[in-house]
C-alpha cells in the first residue's frame, strides 16, 4: 500500500459511521498518523538507524547469537484504523472493540519495518515479537501478519502474547525468556541486542547491553517513549 493513500484508506473504511469523519475533530496523534506522510518519515528514519546499528552489531558477531525484540502495535503494526473508527463515533479504546478490530486482520506495516526485518535475518539474528495483545488474539494477529508478508519461520522466531485476564501488563518476565526459547530451538546463548516499540515498556525495566529505538506513534496509546509525540520533533 502507498502511505500517501493511507488516510484515504482510513477514511473510506471510517464513513460507515456518524458523524462524517469531516466533521470529526480528531485528537493530534490520530491526525497525524492518519495524514501519514510525516509519521511515515519518521518511522523510515527510526528503523534506518536501527538497521545500521543491528549490521554494525552483525559484523562483530557469530551469525545466529543475537536477536531483536520487538512490540507489535504501532511498531510492527499500524492500527490507525481502529483509532479513526472509535474516534469518529465519540468513543476510545476498549477491550472488546479492540478484540473485534483484531478479528478483522486488518492492520497494515508501519514503514521501514519490512526492510528492518529482512537486514536483521539475512546478517543472521533472530526476530522475536512481545505483544500485551491477547493470548486470544494470537491467532488472527498471525494471520493477519502472514497476510502482511511476515511469517513465522522465515520472517520472526517467536510471538508472545499476554494472558488474558491475568496476565502481566509488564513485558519483563516475556523479555527474560525469549533466549530460553531460542536456546529450546536449537540456538544457544543468544543475546538480545536491541528492542523496538512506541511505549516506555517496550524495553526491560532494568538497564543493559542494548540499545532501544522509539518508534514515535503520537501517543495514541499508552506511555508513548517519545520525548515529545508526534509532529513537529
Amino acid at each position: 500500500m502507498k502511505y500517501s493513500s493511507l488516510a484515504f484508506v482510513v477514511l473510506a473504511a471510517a464513513c460507515t459511521t456518524s458523524p462524517p469523519p469531516s466533521q470529526v475533530e480528531f485528537t493530534p496523534g490520530t491526525a497525524w498518523v492518519m495524514e501519514g506522510a510525516g509519521w511515515a518519515e519518521e518511522a523510515e528514519a527510526v528503523y534506518t538507524e536501527a538497521t545500521e546499528y543491528i549490521l554494525a552489531e552483525a559484523a562483530q558477531r557469530p551469525a545466529k547469537s543475537w536477536a531483536v525484540v520487538l512490540d507489535l502495535d504501532e511498531t510492527v503494526m499500524n492500527n490507525v484504523q481502529y483509532q479513526v473508527e472509535r474516534e469518529t463515533i465519540g468513543e476510545s479504546y476498549t477491550s472488546e472493540s479492540w478484540y473485534d478490530w483484531t478479528q478483522r486482520k486488518e492492520a497494515t506495516l508501519v514503514p521501514g519495518v519490512e526492510a528492518f526485518l529482512n537486514a536483521v535475518n539475512e546478517a543472521g539474528g533472530f526476530v522475536a515479537f512481545v505483544t500485551n495483545r491477547s493470548d486470544s488474539e494470537q491467532l488472527a494477529t498471525e494471520e493477519n501478519l502472514a497476510a502482511l508478508g511476515l511469517t513465522r519461520h522465515d520472517d520472526f522466531r517467536i510471538l508472545l502474547t499476554r494472558a488474558r485476564p491475568d496476565g502481566a501488563n509488564k513485558k519483563d518476565a516475556r523479555y527474560d525468556i525469549v533466549p530460553g526459547m531460542l536456546a529450546a530451538q536449537g540456538y544457544e546463548n543468544v543475546e538480545v541486542i536491541a528492542y523496538l516499540g512506541d511505549n516506555v515498556g517496550d524495553k526491560p525495566e532494568t538497564p543493559g547491553e542494548w540499545t532501544f529505538f522509539c518508534i514515535d506513534q503520537g501517543a495514541m496509546y499508552g506511555e508513548a517513549c517519545a520525548a515529545v509525540p508526534g509532529p513537529g520533533l
